[in-house]
């Protein structure tokens, strides 16, 4: 069994990861790396919304110490990624519809202000690195796997964040970043996703894209709109299917 080190980052083969994990060197201490893993796990769904985290298994898993995985229990509290129940323990939070649309109302909100901040800010390095983020984002989504077209995703707008040049912006979206990262890996993998929703995000992103190439905010500000509407439309349908109700 491989166990956590100092100096070590793990990195989950995505073929195999049920019998074996691989490292990499890393200055990340013990806590940071165990809590990417777990939050990892959480994210793309291996533990589901409702289920028990269990200490002692996680302990055997990583080999690390109870102080460990009660801090990175604590902070993945605070993210919102789960609940400590009286006389239960930490489980996986239960995501809800009413949660959902408010998190994706102040997503577009945020989103929007981060692209107006990157187009105001661009440069040709900034611009280099979001071409080249979107090339890959683009491939991602023809190809149609889920696990690369999440981790694209995500790059793409984390390169739009960071660029944006605000650190309180930054703040917040960090936020609200691991609970939209878990309803955007819901929407790409669930059984009755909507087969054609990754093709209207390409033309939605590409669309984007364009905007910020020719500076048009207003453009950039509409699109936004339109695309985290169609995923929040398409995550309240499948909650629906999920629950029940109707």
């Amino acid at each position: 069994m491989t166990r956590l080190k100092s100096n070590w980052m793990i990195i989950l083969s995505r073929k195999n990861e049920k019998k074996t994990s691989f490292i990499a060197r890393d200055a990340a201490p013990l806590r940071a790396q165990a809590h990417l893993y777990l939050r990892d796990k959480i994210i793309r769904g291996d533990y589901k919304p409702g289920a028990r985290i269990k200490e002692r298994e996680l302990i055997e898993t990583l080999g690390v110490s109870r102080t460990v995985i009660r801090e990175v229990i604590r902070q993945l509290e605070t993210e919102k990624l789960i609940t400590v129940e009286p006389q239960v323990g930490p489980r996986v939070r239960i995501m809800s519809a009413s949660e959902a649309y408010e998190i994706y109302l102040i997503r577009a909100t945020l989103e929007k202000l981060a692209v107006s901040l990157f187009i105001e800010n661009q440069s040709e390095k900034t611009l280099k690195k979001l071409k080249d983020s979107f090339r890959q984002l683009e491939t991602s989504l023809k190809k149609g796997s889920p696990d690369l077209i999440i981790k694209q995703k995500n790059k793409f707008f984390e390169i739009i964040y960071l660029y944006a040049g605000n650190q309180v912006l930054s703040g917040l979206i960090d936020t609200l970043t691991c609970q939209s990262w878990r309803w955007r890996t819901l929407g790409l993998m669930h059984p009755n996703r909507d087969p054609k929703r990754q093709q209207r995000s390409l033309k939605n992103l590409s669309n984007l894209y364009q905007a910020i190439l020719q500076k048009d905010i207003s453009k950039a500000k509409l699109i936004i709109d339109i695309e985290v509407k169609d995923a929040q439309d398409e995550i309240l349908r499948l909650i629906k299917i999920d629950t029940g109700v109707e």
